[in-house]
């Protein structure tokens, strides 16, 4: 048993948790990466940093080794991955990457950070499909909102405190979508009509 759970523990910090962090640390916002398979988006890309680091986490233990041929035993690798995989997660942390630590204590309750307002289209992407990237993420954060507002009314003093943070930043979170629709459905229809003039 206790040499399954160390497999167990072993593959988690090498192809998972290092990354997964990490991530959490670029892209703290749920839904910044995709509105509908952010959860994928963030395992995936999780695995392939995982791994990326352990290998330049070895090399480094490799490089900085006092044994002549330079081999890395498990213990300095397993702390210095366990390390590396705690420092990203303070990070993220940091960055309110997981508020649902909010609900052990208020106290550990991080807003992520606000929605920037009239981000940059990527090469190949239109305004349109942006617009529509948006709505969904809209979508996503008007049920997180009516969820947490639900349990907040149910909840007691301890996790009220919690879920009406969540309310605020869902709120905070709707309100500059909702200004970079604004923004971007005019640039959209401005485009339409200068379509037909052409024309």
């Amino acid at each position: 048993m206790s040499s399954m759970i160390q497999i167990i523990a072993g593959v988690a910090i090498v192809f998972f948790l290092p990354g997964y962090t990490l991530i959490g640390v670029l892209f703290p916002r749920r839904g910044e990466l995709d509105p509908e398979y952010d959860v994928v988006y963030r395992v995936a890309l999780g695995m392939g940093l995982s791994i990326v680091i352990s290998i330049v986490v070895g090399f480094a233990l490799n490089a900085i080794s006092t044994e002549e041929q330079g081999y890395v035993s498990a213990g300095p690798l397993w702390m210095a991955l366990g390390s590396v995989t705690a420092l990203f997660f303070a990070g993220g942390w940091l960055r309110g990457a997981y508020p649902w630590l909010g609900a052990i204590h208020p106290a550990l309750y991080r807003n992520p950070p606000p929605r920037a307002v009239g981000g940059t289209v990527l090469p190949g992407h239109s305004d349109e499909r942006r617009v529509s990237k948006l709505v969904m993420e809209r979508e996503y954060w008007a049920g997180e909102l009516k969820r947490c507002a639900d349990r907040m009314e149910h909840s007691g003093d301890s996790k009220k405190e919690f879920y009406r943070k969540r309310v605020d930043s869902a709120k905070q979170t709707i309100e500059a979508i909702n200004a970079e629709l604004d923004k971007l459905t005019t640039g959209v229809s401005r485009g339409a009509s200068e379509k037909k003039t052409t024309r």
